[in-house]
């Protein structure tokens, strides 16, 4: 007799988890540009990406990795049939929300599509793989306390 599937696997919620992450310590910094107006925030935010050669590095670091990405996503998405309007919805997503948020929540969607429809694809993290993870994941919320922390104009930090 078949179980029933899971509704969501580990690795699932750890990816909505990390995205869910993603937009918490993006937006702790982000809303500070809205004040600013939408051509005036944006022009703000985007001089300030590239004001040091750190942040000039991350800066293009992250746009080719989101680049590689979003091939990925619509390749991927259109292989596993998920609908066009999800993957444009997590294309604008990543664009003006937060990429570290709509990626992760792809992926569980992504994730949840294969071992759904085809179970025998379906491969979760294993053994020492968790070790990685894990060092990620502390890497992640060390950035996202840091960024709460640091909320422009709450007390006094900025």
């Amino acid at each position: 007799m078949n179980e029933p599937a899971p509704r969501f696997t580990g690795t699932e919620l750890l990816l909505v988890a990390l995205g869910l992450l993603g937009l918490v310590g993006t937006w702790a910094q982000g809303f500070s540009y809205l004040a600013h107006g939408l051509i005036g925030g944006n022009v703000l935010f985007w001089q300030e990406t590239v004001a040091t050669p750190a942040s000039t590095f991350l800066t293009v670091d992250i746009l080719v990795l989101a680049a590689a990405v979003f091939v990925l996503m619509f390749a991927e998405g259109r292989r596993l049939g998920i609908g066009s309007g999800w993957l444009w919805a997590y294309f604008l997503a990543s664009l003006f929300v937060a990429i570290s948020f709509a990626v992760p929540v792809f992926l569980a969607h992504r994730q949840r599509r294969i071992r759904l429809s085809r179970p025998a694809e379906t491969c979760d993290p294993a053994g020492g793989d968790w070790i990685a993870i894990a060092i990620a994941v502390v890497i992640v919320l060390v950035a996202v306390g840091y960024s709460l922390g640091h909320m422009p104009g709450v007390g006094g930090s900025s």
